[in-house]
């Protein structure tokens, strides 16, 4: 994603009600040799005054009323420098640097006839925002979650009325959207790795900052004109000596290319160095075409080696183009055929390559990284076994390992509680594994009541996935996480099962901690008697904000029977004032006291295993995703309603007429005392509370909706 300029130039111009908006596309380098002074349009995002130099308002300007009202576009003589300032607007041929005048320690406009305006009530100039390079500040309108610069939300929370510093402003990677495909924007604080999303601000200062994130994005590139979509928009693909890789083919003319590098190469042809872009390690095929894609002859190819495509031939659309990773000069010296010193140092390329294949850094990488490094080892090989090899090749094949290892750093997510993860750390952890496994034969997801993060593998020979079933393998979370715990003394008498050094030191909390992994589908913590409920009168916190020294407790005066279940998501245990509780965290958050609670393994019993022998014998061993089965009931039995925590609900409805009902990811579980068929959410792709039948209901099950 990329913060597309033109589009929030019109998006910020209807905002405005400008009637008339010049949609251009802007070098951000270039500066603009203006005139002293020329009539521009001015927006005006406030009522403003008009002011003389002494900062004193006058009451005629240019024989009417010296007034401006939000919304009006009069047009100015307004002063510009060929110098650079600090406030400038955009044109097609660059920024152009505002004049500006500090009167009274604030920043004004010349308008001309003597009139000044407050920087502060100026939106836009010649349709275009006004804008500053200085840091501005921000006042929180809530309190906020921040994000990083990768769009992912930590535990940081600053809070309504701080007052930030911010050193830019606009759309960051994994970002939200806004109506229109416009992407949100967000302020970057100043001396953090922190983006506070602009809705939640008020900008205090006289100008936005224009400082945008093209560094943070991922550079991508179209062919030139793609958007015209004629014979001849596609580009050539080549190889690492300068030569098309297909000859008589090119890219589709709407390609997007992701740009892994820059690297000089030879041209033959030409007899000059030519900058390229390393666009694919060259491991999967590609589509080709004779005429951008339109009626011509389609071709999918396996390409030869390494991909690259002409700079000269593309625009960039996203992020900002990579420093060459190499000289002109040093690709003409290179387009011979490699010295022997060349080979001997691929030849230790490729044995440091094969360390790195063994490593846990290369097991922990994305499937699609390890892939292209294969790929890359695999090239590296032949081009050191071939007599013919230039010195090109052989530079680039050691760039390109170096290049790929160097994207197998992975940072290990910090969690301030390993045994207590807040719903962001959960949120981090599964984007960090989905990553790792980031192809269509793997899933990974949040399972048992998120105690657990599985990998779903998906039969290989599967002509339909989703049907054929996978194996399941349990991750190991230290695997994605480290600990960083804040240094909290406990009082006496408080503590939590939220650090293994507390579960270390505490016999009891150890034992009720490790009733937390029970097993959903296998068995239930249920109440021994009637027990009272509790709640904290004080916030709870997750994260780093947790703190049980805080917490409060109150008795409710609700309760849970003898045998019923205290709830599915009981997800720590806390000592307060030498009490152990349960704590459980669904809808709202309770507490129930941990020596009234028992596990009730309920899978040993007869009721469970004649049940799910008949589900166990629809799905098979395999664990099939989305798979679907269908309960015929008796006449006049009740379809009981499910929520998000996959307790049953007091709401009911009656089977319909054919009597069969259907759950997705089908098993038996007990809950309250009563056993029941329903669906659950690991093996359902797009899950929603599947309900629920009492078993005892049931007269058969199939996995074919009789007609």
């Amino acid at each position: 994603m990329k913060f597309n300029k033109k589009m929030a130039l019109i998006s910020a111009a209807v905002l405005m009600g400008i009637s008339t908006v010049s949609a251009v596309e802007i070098p951000q380098t270039n500066i603009v040799q203006a005139a002293t002074s020329q009539s521009r349009k001015v927006y005006f995002r406030k009522n403003s005054y008009v002011y003389n130099k002494k900062g004193q308002r006058i009451y005629k300007f240019k024989g009417k009323t010296a007034y401006f009202k939000k919304g009006a576009t009069p047009s100015f003589p307004i002063q510009t420098t060929d110098e650079k300032t600090h406030y400038y607007f955009n044109t097609r041929d660059g920024k152009v640097y505002l004049q500006t005048t500090k009167i009274k320690g604030k920043q004004y406009a010349n308008v001309g006839n003597g009139g000044y305006i407050n920087l502060s009530n100026i939106g836009a100039i010649s349709n275009s925002l006004l804008l500053t390079d200085q840091n501005v500040r921000v006042r929180v309108n809530r309190d906020t979650r921040v994000l990083n610069s990768k769009g992912q939300a930590g535990d940081t929370v600053v809070k309504k009325g701080t007052i930030i510093t911010a050193d830019g402003h606009g759309a960051i990677p994994g970002g939200d959207w806004i109506d229109d495909g416009v992407p949100q924007e967000y302020y970057h604080i100043v001396g953090t790795d922190h983006y506070l999303e602009d809705d939640n601000g008020t900008l205090l200062s006289q100008v936005q900052n224009g400082n945008t994130f093209d560094k943070l994005f991922t550079p991508q590139a179209m062919p030139k004109n793609a958007e015209v979509g004629s014979a001849n928009n596609g580009t050539s693909y080549y190889d690492v000596n300068g030569q098309d890789m297909f000859p008589g083919f090119k890219s589709f003319h709407y390609q997007t290319f992701t740009i892994g590098g820059a690297y000089y190469l030879w041209n033959a042809k030409g007899n000059k160095a030519e900058l390229f872009y390393y666009v694919g390690s060259g491991a999967n095929q590609i589509n080709l075409t004779t005429d951008g894609g339109n009626i011509g002859k389609d071709s999918k190819r396996t390409p030869t080696g390494a991909l690259f495509v002409k700079a000269s031939d593309v625009n960039l659309t996203q992020g900002v183009a990579p420093e060459p990773a190499n000289t002109a000069a040093e690709a003409e010296a290179g387009h011979n055929a490699a010295t022997s010193s060349e080979k001997s140092s691929l030849t230790d390329a490729i044995a440091n390559a094969e360390k790195v294949q063994a490593s846990a850094k290369y097991k922990s990488a994305a499937s699609s990284v390890k892939k292209d490094y294969d790929q890359a080892v695999a090239q590296t090989k032949q081009i050191s076994a071939s007599t013919s090899s230039t010195g090109n090749a052989v530079n680039f094949a050691i760039w390109q390992l170096n290049h790929i290892e160097q994207s197998m750093q992975v940072e290990k997510i910090k969690v301030a509680y390993p045994n207590f993860l807040s719903p962001y750390d959960r949120t981090k952890i599964l984007t960090a594994a989905r990553q790792q496994y980031d192809d269509n034969s793997h899933d990974v997801m949040w399972a048992n009541h998120d105690r657990d993060l599985i990998l779903y593998t998906f039969k290989e020979k599967a002509s339909n996935k989703y049907d054929q079933g996978g194996t399941v393998t349990k991750l190991n979370l230290n695997d994605y996480m480290e600990a960083n715990t804040p240094n909290i003394k406990n009082k006496k008498g408080y503590d939590s099962s939220a650090t293994q050094a507390s579960i270390n030191k505490d016999k009891k909390l150890a034992k009720y901690a490790q009733m937390l992994d029970y097993d959903k589908r296998k068995s239930s913590l249920v109440a021994k008697r009637t027990t009272p409920v509790y709640q904290s009168s004080t916030k709870i916190g997750e994260g780093a904000s947790f703190n049980v020294n805080k917490i409060r407790l109150y008795q409710t005066g609700r309760s849970i029977k003898k045998g019923n279940n205290i709830g599915i998501f009981a997800t720590l245990i806390v000592k307060i004032k030498g009490q152990y509780y349960f704590m459980v965290q669904e809808k709202n958050t309770y507490f129930v006291k941990a020596s009234d609670v028992k596990l009730d393994n309920f899978s040993t019993s007869t009721t469970y295993k004649k049940y799910q022998r008949m589900v166990d014998k629809l799905t098979g061993p395999d664990h099939p995703m989305d798979f679907s089965l269908y309960a015929k009931v008796k006449k006049g039995a009740r379809y009981y309603q499910t929520d998000f925590y996959y307790g049953v609900t007091n709401k009911t409805f009656n089977v319909q007429k054919n009597r069969y009902v259907s759950f997705i990811d089908p098993y038996v579980m007990k809950y309250n005392g009563i056993y029941y068929l329903t669906g659950g959410a690991e093996f359902n792709s797009d899950f929603d509370p599947e309900g629920a039948v009492k078993v005892s209901d049931i007269i058969s099950m199939t996995s074919k909706l009789p007609r």
